[in-house]
């Protein structure tokens, strides 16, 4: 079985996403799409850097006969900060920013490694906190309300 360094596969999901956006991008203004553009094609460049390197690292592992890791065995944390972002995103309309910010922070903060449960609720009342003075209070910004504050 042949198998890939975890940075071709990186590489490639950044291009592809640069190049979808990329896309899209044709659909907005000339003037407001310059700074979306330069950003995707930056960082388009750097996932063909990201794709030259990993290239490299297999052909290097390769020919020193390394055993190569499966492609997928260190995916999995960035895996679940991904779908656990995508769930806080789809529940910030439905329970609104507050609950599901306080979801998602003490979520994020259990699954890399804090015990306390006392030190997640300070953070939780104290994030809140300054999101709503800053933004709620000061800036006069309405944020989602959901169900629930």
């Amino acid at each position: 079985m042949k198998t890939l360094h975890i940075d071709v596969v990186i590489g490639l999901a950044i291009l592809l996403f640069s190049i979808v956006f990329y896309s899209l991008s044709a659909q907005i203004p000339a003037d407001p799409a310059v700074f979306p553009k330069l950003i995707l094609s930056i960082l388009a460049l750097f996932s063909l850097l990201i794709i030259w390197t990993g290239v490299s690292k297999t052909l290097s592992a390769k020919k020193e006969r390394l055993k190569n890791i499966p492609i997928f065995k260190h995916a999995r944390g960035p895996a679940v900060t991904f779908i656990a972002l995508c769930v806080y995103l789809a529940l910030i309309n439905l329970l609104g920013f507050f609950t599901a910010s306080s979801l998602a922070a003490i979520f994020f903060m259990f699954y890399f490694g804090v015990k306390s449960y006392i030190q997640a609720l300070l953070v939780v009342i104290l994030m809140n906190t300054f999101v709503y003075l800053l933004f709620v209070w000061q800036l006069r910004i309405s944020l989602p309300t959901g169900l629930f504050i």
